[in-house]
């Protein structure tokens, strides 16, 4: 079993013994004297002595880095060996790597680390052994093998760890997925966010493979483990919830489950191990745990964070322009507040805002913290007061072939256009353009991003210095998506060359942050140079950071930020801001995502679903989110800028729209009517229709970011003139030589050439609102620019129209010309408006279903169109039916095609059945008497009723044979009794004899000759409908 994460079971018995202050170093080695491996070479090595550690270094050659993406290395032992995988020297040194290039081997586990070519190395390997002793007292040696191959892995979903004690005692426990959840909460919210959790992690990794093995082969200790695992649930639940703040007070059976686990940890582990273990907790009594709460353990462990949540005990005050912050620093001062700084005063230009944090009273602190906000927002110096809140970050290389976003095989046509960019931009010398970054920071020792990150200017709002290294991976994510070196044959490819990253921190390693932080980092962003401002955040309003960016954008900063995550029809804030280009994501599928925010103020959409990208650990993983879309857009404006320093942010947002690509999806399965919403305009007033302008909605915006086609523009110093309603040329400017074609859709207007920088193609006039393609093509550049055109009277209301009618009526704006067209869009008759509005125009009659087109002109200027549905209102002619007869179980015939035929017997249903497409109908029935009326009609899908069509059973039934008295050779007569009414003939040998009719009763007599003896009669019955019955056989008798 291999697992993910983990927290540990050494973790929580150090956290809860209160020792983790008292913990040491991980142990590494100031000097590193290693020896080299070869690749697919086998090395063996062993530890003998008191030297735990062993190392060894990996240089990658080009081939190694051009062919793969990881170095696979493994290693074998008999006993326990720690193995640690380090990117450089001085992490080696400082012991510094991710979790899941930690692992462990024993007697028949062999630890295998997937790590990735993503710095330039070269690598090294730390090997740790604690040498066991034997009866005597003599060491045992610990022999091992190691080696290593290249290996070619696609992008991740997240980090793969080593098996860990915790799970392998609740793995399909009851409560064993809820016990591992919160460890690993804990793990990533608590341990994660300072450096004795970190340390503790580090520990817990080097004692973890001692533990395990033994919980292998020891089922009693595992259930011994789970059972004190158990005990803690709760209190691992509180703290999973609550962090540091919880006041879960530990309780004496927990106590005891603490004391178990640290026994079972220290029998567990080699003798170095215990030494430690029993010296981080000799201050410590475990047995006095009781009643302290977890926050108090937190706390005295060097565990709680400095950074907070939207909290009403801070305050962020806006000074107005003008007013001296001193003057307001000192009356605030006199409210009892606990203190009141500057707002990166040090490394803001701006000295407009004061942080203010409130005295926690305990009770009724809330209200009393809004009181001194309103203290404060009174005064004359103060232009607004509002509490801090917490953002949150909305989440040829050999990697390139998953980069779809850039090169899409799936879906032609679905991505940004980057090879076609690529081969613009080859060997273009174009400006370096600065675009900030404000997240958690960005890593920038990966070998796709050294270099291209303005390491000496970033900055760290969270912790308030000059490292804004990446502790999270968002923003390392991100940053690797706008500008990852290409070509290099590491990792990926970013998107835009000429990208400077500014990396400014302010989001913290939970991926939050606060009001000030981000406020502040957006202002060092313009104050810093940066041309671009990427914001992968989002979180609720705020006037505070709408200030910080007013003042990026009057400083010329394009900033871009996501939509949301949250599926709905609202945008995050700052995305909802009218100072940023707002970013929704699509799918390889050039769909919108189902998870990203719309609605009113979203520009376009770009890739963001399932985007692989960097992360700090250096595996190119996985992510989606708004957060991933954003970069897209935010690398493309930076090229933009790049081409043409000089543009307007409003400028840069204006060409990314206008040439994103359309990707509205109008669902066909489930059309939105609006005949669900139910709107009273007597009680409601008039109902708010938004007017959305041409080819944009709320979904996707204008569309689909279109890198190439963008970039290609201004490479082609492209500009299109206004098209009018009723121009007849397209003209503008563009480079000479270049081509320019103007489509409508699919269907091309008109094609021409630019001479001396200008061009006029001619075309027919088109529609209001209607949106043409200009396309302009020069060499590599290729840009597709979508125009409107302007004005149109509104459309047509109309009235039913049903298949008797011989007009169409309908009101519209007086005096305009009114068109009805046929489904081919062909006009079959034409009218006016009244000056009253209204009008009535002539038409054929038309078949049921039949789609008409209805618009009003007014010259050039016609309206689009109203849709009009035939109504059927004239029932189907009365079906052709078979004849049917007594005998018949089925009634047969012809009627309109799909039309529901029904049979009836007085009134009373007996059959129903549907017509095929071409008509046929069959209605089963039982037999009915001879002589009945059954009625057959047929409902068309309108419900409209024929006539209906009468069927009389007919008799098909012969009578019963005859009965006949005895007959002799002195009888001149047969007698006998049938079938009412019947007609009885008496025959020899096929020679009619005599022929007679039944009366009433069936009582018949038929005059014949004398016959022989022995001279057989045959006598039948034939009623009216001529049915006749088996023959009566008589044989003449003597007499």
């Amino acid at each position: 079993m291999r697992k993910k994460l983990i927290k540990s079971l050494l973790a929580l018995i150090v956290i809860f013994s209160v020792c983790l202050p008292q913990l040491p170093q991980a142990n590494a080695a100031t000097v590193i004297e290693e020896l080299p491996l070869a690749m697919s070479e086998l090395t063996e090595g062993s530890f003998t002595g008191d030297d735990h550690v062993q190392w060894y270094k990996i240089t990658p050659g080009n081939d190694t880095v051009e062919q793969f993406t990881h170095l696979r290395i493994k290693l074998e032992s008999q006993s326990e060996v720690n193995m640690s995988v380090y990117s450089s020297l001085e992490n080696a040194t400082d012991d510094n790597t991710f979790e899941q290039y930690r692992g462990y081997s024993y007697d028949q586990e062999t630890a295998s680390i997937d790590f990735p070519i993503s710095w330039v190395g070269p690598y090294y390997i730390k090997l740790e052994s604690y040498v066991e002793e034997d009866e005597d007292g003599n060491l045992l040696p610990n022999p091992y093998k190691i080696s290593y191959d290249g290996v070619s892995l696609p992008p991740s979903n997240g980090a793969v760890g080593e098996e860990c004690p915790a799970e392998l005692s609740v793995e399909k426990k009851k409560n064993g997925k809820v016990i591992l959840s919160d460890l690993r909460s804990i793990r990533e919210n608590l341990l994660s966010k300072t450096d004795n959790g970190k340390e503790l992690t580090a520990v817990y990794y080097k004692s973890a493979p001692f533990i395990t093995s033994k919980m292998l082969f020891d089922k009693n200790l595992r259930e011994d483990v789970y059972a004190n695992l158990s005990i803690l649930k709760n209190l691992l639940s509180d703290t999973a919830k609550n962090g540091g703040s919880s006041t879960y007070a530990i309780s004496d059976k927990e106590q005891e489950a603490i004391s178990n686990l640290y026994t079972i940890a220290h029998d567990a582990v080699p003798g170095p191990l215990k030494t430690q273990l029993e010296n981080s907790v000799k201050n410590v009594d475990l047995s006095k745990l009781t009643g302290t709460s977890v926050s108090q353990v937190v706390s005295k462990a060097g565990l709680s964070t400095t950074s907070s949540t939207t909290d009403p005990s801070r305050l962020i005050v806006k000074v107005k322009d003008g007013q001296p912050t001193s003057r307001v620093k000192s009356k605030v001062e006199t409210y009892g507040i606990k203190s009141v700084d500057d707002l990166s005063k040090k490394e803001l230009k701006s000295d407009r805002f004061l942080v203010v944090e409130v005295k926690n009273n305990g009770k009724g602190f809330s209200a009393s913290s809004k009181t001194t906000a309103n203290q404060i927002a009174k005064l004359p110096e103060v232009e607004f007061v509002e509490p801090v809140q917490t953002y949150k970050a909305l989440s040829a290389d050999v990697q390139y072939e998953h980069q779809w976003s850039l090169n899409n095989g799936e879906k032609k046509g679905s991505d940004i256009g980057f090879e076609a960019l690529e081969k613009l931009l080859k060997n273009k010398k174009l400006d370096k353009t600065v675009i900030a970054v404000a997240d958690t920071g960005v890593d920038h020792t990966l070998a796709d991003l050294s270099g291209n990150v303005l390491v000496d200017k970033g900055y760290n709002f969270v912790d308030r210095n000059d490292d804004a290294m990446d502790d999270n991976g968002h923003g390392t994510h991100v940053s690797s998506i706008i500008a990852a070196k290409s070509d290099n044959h590491y990792s990926m490819a970013g998107i835009n060359p000429y990208a400077e990253i500014l990396p400014i921190k302010v989001l913290d390693s939970s991926g939050g942050g606060d009001t000030e932080q981000i406020a502040a980092g957006i202002m060092y962003a313009a104050d810093n140079g940066a041309k671009v401002l990427n914001l992968s955040l989002g979180g609720g309003y705020s006037r505070t950071i709408e200030y910080a960016l007013r003042y990026a954008s009057d400083k010329g900063v394009t900033i871009v930020a996501a939509s949301g995550n949250d599926g709905m029809e609202e945008l995050n804030y700052p995305g909802s801001s009218k100072y940023v280009i707002a970013v929704g994501s699509t799918s390889k599928f050039d769909i919108v995502s189902d998870f990203s925010n719309y609605g009113k103020g979203l520009d376009l959409v770009a890739p963001g679903s399932d985007i692989p990208a960097l992360l700090p650990d250096g595996n190119v993983t996985y992510m989606s989110g708004t957060s991933m879309a954003t970069p897209h857009v935010a690398a493309v404006a930076g090229l933009l800028l790049s081409q043409k320093p000089t543009m307007k942010a409003a400028e840069v947002q204006a060409l990314l729209n206008k040439t994103a690509i359309d990707v509205a999806f109008d669902e066909q399965d489930n059309p939105y009517t609006g005949e669900e919403d139910y709107w009273d305009e007597e009680v409601d007033g008039p109902y708010p229709v938004e007017v959305l302008p041409p080819g944009y909605d709320h979904v996707s915006g204008y569309g689909r970011l279109d890198a190439f086609s963008a970039v290609s523009t201004l490479d082609l110093g492209a500009t299109i003139n206004p098209i009018l309603n009723n121009s007849k040329a397209v003209t503008g400017k563009a480079k000479n030589g270049s081509t320019v074609e103007v489509w409508n859709g699919k269907k091309s207007l008109g094609k021409g050439t630019v001479k001396s920088g200008s061009y006029s193609v001619a075309i027919p006039v088109q529609k209001t609102d209607q949106i043409l393609t200009v396309v302009i093509t020069n060499g590599n550049a290729k840009t597709s620019v979508k125009q409107v055109v302007e004005k149109a009277p509104d459309k047509p209301k109309v009235k039913k129209v049903t298949n008797k009618d011989t007009t169409l009526s309908g009101t519209a704006q007086a005096n305009l010309k009114v068109n009805i067209k046929n489904a081919s869009r062909k006009v079959i008759a034409t009218g006016k408006v009244d000056k009253n509005g209204s009008f009535k125009v002539k038409i054929p009659k038309q078949k049921e279903n039949t789609v008409l087109y209805v618009t009003v002109q007014d010259g050039f200027k016609e309206s689009s169109e109203t849709k009009v549905t035939v109504i059927d209102v004239i029932p189907p002619a009365a079906p052709k039916a078979k004849a049917i007869s007594d005998k018949s179980t089925s009634i047969t015939g012809t009627t309109e095609a799909k039309a529901q035929v029904v049979a009836k017997v007085k009134g009373k249903q007996i059959a129903k059945a549907k017509a095929d497409a071409k008509g046929k109908f069959a209605l089963k029935i039982k037999k009915q008497k001879a002589g009945t009326t059954v009625v057959v009609t047929a409902t068309d899908a309108a419900g409209n009723t024929s006539k209906g069509t009468n069927l009389k059973v007919a008799d098909k039934t012969p009578p019963a044979a005859p009965k006949v008295n005895s007959v002799n050779n002195k009888s001149t007569s047969v007698k006998g009794k049938t079938e009412a009414g019947a007609t009885v003939t008496v025959k020899v040998k096929n020679k009619k004899l005599g022929e007679a009719k039944a009366n009433k009763k069936g009582e018949f007599t038929v005059k014949i000759k004398k016959q022989k003896a022995k001279t057989v009669l045959s006598v039948t019955a034939k009623d009216k409908a001529g049915n006749v019955s088996k023959t009566k056989n008589v044989t003449v008798k003597k007499k």
